[in-house]
């Protein structure tokens, strides 16, 4: 056959099909090289002998219609699909010649039906292969040294001639580290650039002034120096020791010179260089967008702040004053500009100077330490907010309370479970540093049980508790709505029946936190009965893309984000703070689309959506039974009802929903803040493009 004689290759395979009469493919070639001879009648007989095949039926039914007879070719692929239903090259065919519709409609039923589950069948091997596929793409955080490269994205061009300052504070620092960041410096591909090395008179009798000497873009000189900062284009603030990428430069100046942003910062990480080796990079931190919370109450402020010209009087800062300088421009009304990219990396000292005989004076191993948290410094910046203190445990940013005695609306629907709604109730008010100025409504929706009547005839009695009756089928949205409706305090809480407080004036905690202009809505940490994390705030854009609690165990690591005031894309309305006005500017809980579920969630989005603050605080704490009342989705039913909720959600919000300005685009959705995605360079990308390079949540 492949060398085109036809006659040779039918006489060869007629006697072969005589020999083996039962392998029909022998058959079917016979077939092929009398039609190719062009001697069809024959070819249609030896097809249709062959017809106990799949490929035999096929091109036969092929044959019939290059004849003209489209009633045997339909004849031939009708008995094919009734035998074999997946069979691609037929059902090609048929709608190639416009005959699908002939199909007898008994066969086309079964078809769909057939193909609708092999269909379902290949949607889930995909996704199980695209989730392994996801899995094998993350890194470790171990792995930072091998993948960093490939964080690195390309750098814009930018104005290469704008000149940038860069006051470097060497002033409790050692000469290696200054050298360190010099050199890190001269590597830079943008070259418009003067450095301030800001040092002690021992540091500039050192031999690393000499550097001075050789590029006259160095300067040393002691505290107290001033200059003229107009005639720069932006100032860079660093500590000595801070590794400045190569990249850096061209990237800050083109978010200064690009965006109305006042300031920069960038993704950091930690590095080690020894003589004979490659520097190691290990450590990293990716962050999400700017967040003050955050910047105010972590022990590690950015080691690099970049800020536009005349922000900021020139002069030395550590990291203590970079924080200050980057709160006052946000409490000011400026913009904080994120770059995703870890183009700075804080060093320490070589392996074998660390090893060495210490000496009375002697170096830091660290360029740059934690520093802790002095309250009073970033306090008194604050004139909205305060750094309250707890043992053991970060600092917590607050809004100043300037009315202790301002009454709190609480809302708990509840059915049954009288013993989840007594506990509730004792432990906000036995916890509340003002009791009576508590008021809770208690909305009762069909409750069946006696105690529960009890329950609720013995709190109707109490003072500032109002008792209410929804006797309609369950909308949660719809039941919060309507006791908001009847409320008038300016401050409301909406609480489920099954969580039970722990924190001792949480109140208090509470008006200062709902005082603050900027914060639509605040969520609180939710614990387990057994201790572990129920509810740290949510993300978004997660393994299957709807919203997930933060959760886990935090145990060994007290200074978590699980345990840190900041900014999150939404927060359970299991115990949900707002103030009224704010509820009724956004429209309440949508109880069309919301009955059950995600209605917290379209909150915050709308929260979000109208610039105001979706806020986690772990200032307040609660133990949380979860779905005591109503059960978890556990079966189809359920489930079914939840996918419909999540679906409404999506058309409403659209792709928000799956965006997570609070994360660093690099953690995988798999593994957050434990697997990196270097190759999911596009999701950076788009990051960037939705929250304005870092600017906006």
């Amino acid at each position: 056959m492949e060398k085109g004689d036809w006659a040779e290759a039918s006489r060869l395979f007629q006697y072969a099909s005589r020999l083996r009469p039962e392998r029909v493919e022998l058959q079917v070639q016979h077939a092929h090289a009398l039609k190719e001879m062009g001697r069809k009648d024959e070819a249609l007989v030896a097809y249709a002998r062959a017809s106990g095949s799949d490929d035999g039926l096929y091109h036969l039914g092929l044959l019939r219609l290059q004849s003209g007879d489209r009633t045997g070719a339909m004849d031939a692929w009708v008995r094919l699909l009734e035998r074999t239903p997946d069979h691609e090259a037929a059902l090609i065919a048929l709608s190639r010649h416009g005959l699908t519709h002939h199909l007898p409609r008994s066969l086309m039923n079964d078809l769909r039906m057939q193909h609708h589950e092999s269909l379902a069948h290949h949607i889930n091997a995909l996704s199980s292969l695209i989730e392994r596929a996801q899995i094998l793409l993350q890194e470790g955080v171990s792995d930072y040294q091998h993948i960093r490269s490939a964080l690195m994205l390309t750098a814009p061009k930018g104005n290469g001639d704008a000149e940038v300052q860069i006051i470097i504070d060497a002033r409790n620092s050692q000469p290696a580290f200054v050298r360190a960041t010099l050199l890190s410096l001269s590597e830079s591909m943008h070259e418009a650039w003067i450095a301030v090395v800001v040092s002690s008179p021992d540091i500039c009798n050192h031999p690393v002034a000499s550097l001075a000497d050789i590029d006259t873009r160095i300067s040393f000189v002691s505290e107290g120096w001033a200059v003229d900062p107009s005639s720069y284009a932006a100032q860079i603030y660093i500590s000595a020791g801070t590794l400045i990428h190569a990249d850096a430069l061209p990237w800050l100046m083109e978010q200064l010179s690009t965006t109305k942003a006042s300031a920069c910062m960038t993704d950091w990480d930690h590095s080690v260089t020894n003589w004979d080796q490659p520097t190691q990079y290990f450590d990293p931190q990716l962050h999400g967008v700017f967040d003050l919370d955050w910047l105010l109450t972590t022990d590690f402020p950015p080691p690099l702040v970049a800020v536009r010209a005349g922000q900021a009087g020139l002069g030395p800062r550590g990291a203590e004053e970079r924080r200050k300088l980057l709160a006052d421009i946000v409490m000011a009304g400026g913009e904080i500009v994120h770059i995703p990219v870890p183009l700075v990396s804080v060093s320490r000292i070589p392996d074998r100077a660390e090893s060495a005989r210490q000496l009375e004076n002697d170096a830091p191993i660290w360029s740059l330490e934690p520093a802790g948290f002095p309250p009073v410094v970033c306090a008194a910046a604050q004139e909205g907010l305060e750094i309250v203190e707890r043992v053991g445990r970060p600092f917590l940013t607050r809004g100043r309370v300037r009315d202790s005695g301002e009454p709190v609306r609480v809302i708990i629907p509840t059915r049954d479970c009288a013993d989840l709604l007594e506990a509730m109730v004792k432990s906000l008010v036995a916890h509340a540093e003002r009791p009576d100025r508590l008021r809770l409504t208690i909305v009762d929706n069909r409750s069946q049980d006696e105690s529960t009547a009890r329950l609720l005839t013995w709190l109707a009695g109490k003072d500032g508790m109002d008792i209410i009756s929804y006797d309609r089928p369950f909308n949660w949205s719809e039941i919060n709505n309507a006791a908001v409706a009847g409320a008038s305090e300016e401050l409301l809480v909406f609480a489920n029946n099954d969580v039970a407080m722990l924190t001792p004036g949480w109140d208090r905690h509470l008006r200062g936190q709902l005082s603050r202009p900027d914060v639509g809505v605040i969520g609180f940490r939710l614990l387990y009965p057994d201790g572990s994390v129920q509810h740290a705030g949510m993300l978004m854009g997660l393994a299957d893309g709807s919203p997930a609690h933060e959760a886990g165990n935090d145990t060994d690591d007290i200074a978590s984000r699980f345990d840190r005031v900041r900014a999150v894309s939404a927060v359970t309305g299991a115990f949900m703070g707002v103030r009224r006005e704010v509820f009724h500017r956004l429209g309440g809980f949508d109880a069309d689309r919301f009955a059950i579920a995600y209605n917290d969630v379209d909150l915050c989005l709308a929260a979000r959506a109208a610039g105001l603050k979706v806020l986690y605080d772990p200032g307040i704490e609660l133990i949380h039974h979860e779905s005591r009342t109503r059960g978890f989705n556990d079966n189809r039913l359920k489930i079914a009802w939840d996918q419909g909720e999540l679906r409404s959600l999506y058309e409403k919000w659209g792709e928000a929903l799956r965006q997570n300005p609070f994360l660093s685009p690099w953690w995988s959705p798999n593994a957050p803040f434990m697997g990196i995605e270097p190759a999911k360079r596009d999701r950076v990308l788009d990051w960037m493009s939705y929250t304005d390079m870092g600017r906006r949540g």
